[in-house]
């Protein structure tokens, strides 16, 4: 038996030889994602681009008040109260939800949402009925299966699963705002900041006091105070604030980035919480961050960039903009690889940014070859990885040094038999040189053999949307909490991957 390590392309011939191999997604710094796209309102004619920064524009609709951009679905709201909904691409195509008295809307995960004064209306689809709210609201968010409503008399409601009853309250004290972010709820009682995560009756806990505007984004919590200071914070929601500036007037956070605006010039930084901020322009008045992109309105034209933090604006509009929105590229099978991005965006900080980045080519090419390749799939497999090493492909099994084929790798391979068994798949001697699972040549096909050799089902086990059966198959040993943890990461890997939207049907119990 060989003890020469190969190359990557040597381990996933391995793959291709059992028939696997798939062609190789773009690499993670490939041009915009097809399906990207930016909205512009011109007074109040909305239009629409999709794919890169100089595609065409399309005009979609006139007489717009407000509009809303949500996976492959477009949403106005109109001069005459009507609310029209379209999805797919960026033709003709809209149907008419409300026809005359649409005071707000909202779309999010399948679901469209719409007051009719303070009465609350949703459906599921755009084909699926509408279902009056028993509830008074002055604000609504959609998150998920999760509703939450800002009642009349200042309560906090929240409820998930159906659209049938079942509110829970929050808070009674005064609430004067609320986000909902995964299973994060955020909420002010006069100025004055709670969060609670998991569960609807979990315990909430003290954020911040004389808080004027806040955002949830993956693991991150971020508050501007009256005196201007910007806070974030990543992790858990117990203390750890990182001060970014202290005269913010405004700031949006993005995955590992925060965009904000001190006297009309917008900063941004990315990465961790001290990283530098720098200027990106001057006389702003309007700014968004999706995914790679940072776009502004200056003087009303509408800028765009892509890529780093540095320069290279586009100019996509010269002079009539007056309100934007970017949406990040559609992940669907085709597309590019998964990018460091979307892993923060759903995970948050990484515990070991540069291990993960630096294998993050390889571990796409071992997806692909493994035809880890639709949003449920890859959902299922990056949460599940995250779970096992926290997507290091040098991960080592805590505490078992002495154990000679203790985990390793993405996967954790763990246990004689199966080193034996890579040993005689991939035709390297893993018996002899244990810590090869856990190298760059071989801790990502590693991890896809197991996840179509060792275990057959894996991708219909996601494509069933049933974590329950890949929990099974990685074979932990029985842990109902830990069980819902993986769960929760794929439904926020899904609903990344999948135009923000999460599918019914999803099973998290290990049978």
């Amino acid at each position: 038996m060989s003890r020469t390590r190969r190359p990557l392309t040597a381990a996933l011939a391995a793959l291709a030889g059992a028939g696997l191999l798939v062609a190789l997604p773009a690499a993670a710094h490939a041009d915009a994602p097809q399906g990207a796209r930016i909205a512009v309102l011109e007074g109040d004619a909305l239009y629409v681009k999709e794919g890169g920064l100089d595609a065409d524009w399309e005009l979609q609709e006139t007489g717009v008040t407000k509009f809303q951009l949500d996976g492959d679905r477009i949403g106005v709201r109109k001069t005459d109260g009507s609310l029209l909904v379209k999805e797919g691409d960026i033709g003709p195509g809209w149907a008419t939800v409300n026809t005359d008295s649409v005071i707000d809307f909202q779309l999010r995960d399948g679901r469209i949402a719409y007051t009719e004064g303070q009465d609350l209306y949703v459906k599921e689809g755009l084909d699926g009925a509408i279902e009056h709210q028993d509830a008074q609201v002055v604000k609504f968010q959609l998150e998920g299966d999760r509703i939450g409503v800002l009642t009349p008399d200042h309560r906090l409601l929240v409820k998930e699963g159906d659209l049938g009853p079942g509110w829970v309250e929050i808070s009674a004290n005064n609430v004067t705002d609320f986000t909902l972010r995964n299973d994060r709820i955020a909420y002010t009682e006069g100025t004055h900041l709670f969060a609670q995560e998991g569960e609807l009756d979990a315990p909430s806990i003290d954020q911040q006091q004389e808080v004027t505007k806040f955002e949830l984004e993956a693991d991150r919590v971020g508050v501007l105070t009256t005196t201007g200071k910007l806070e974030v914070k990543g992790g858990d929601l117990e203390p750890g604030w990182a001060t970014v500036t202290e005269h913010a007037t405004d700031f949006k956070l993005d995955g590992d980035r925060i965009g904000y605006l001190e006297n009309g010039a917008l900063w941004a930084q990315e990465g961790d919480l001290d990283a530098p901020s720098t200027v990106q322009e001057t006389g702003v008045s309007g700014f968004d961050l999706d995914g790679d992109r940072v776009a502004v309105i200056k003087n009303g034209a509408l800028l765009v960039k892509e890529g780093d933090l540095g320069p290279g604006w586009f100019t996509a509009d010269a002079d009539s903009a007056t309100d934007l929105q970017l949406l990040d590229g559609l992940r669907h099978g085709g597309g590019p690889g998964v990018t460091m991005d979307d892993l923060h965006q759903i995970f948050g900080p990484l515990g070991d940014e540069q291990a993960t980045e630096s294998d993050l080519a390889n571990l796409n090419a071992a997806m692909a070859a493994g035809d880890v390749d639709n949003p449920a799939r890859v959902s299922a497999f990056l949460a599940t990885m995250f779970s096992e090493s926290g997507l290091r492909y040098n991960a080592q099994e805590i505490g078992q040094e002495h154990i000679t084929y203790r985990g390793r790798g993405y996967i954790q391979l763990t246990a004689n038999f199966n080193y034996q068994a890579v040993t005689d798949y991939f035709d390297y001697n893993f018996m002899a040189d244990p810590d090869a699972a856990a190298s760059h040549e071989y801790s990502a096909p590693i991890a896809v053999w197991y996840w179509t050799v060792a275990r057959t089902y894996m991708n219909a086990a996601a494509d069933d949307l049933d974590m329950g059966l890949v929990d099974r198959g990685i074979g932990y040993g029985a842990n109902p909490a830990e069980d819902a943890r993986r769960c929760d990461r794929f439904k926020t890997a899904l609903r990344h991957f999948n135009d923000g939207e999460l599918p019914d049907g999803i099973n998290c119990v290990r049978y």
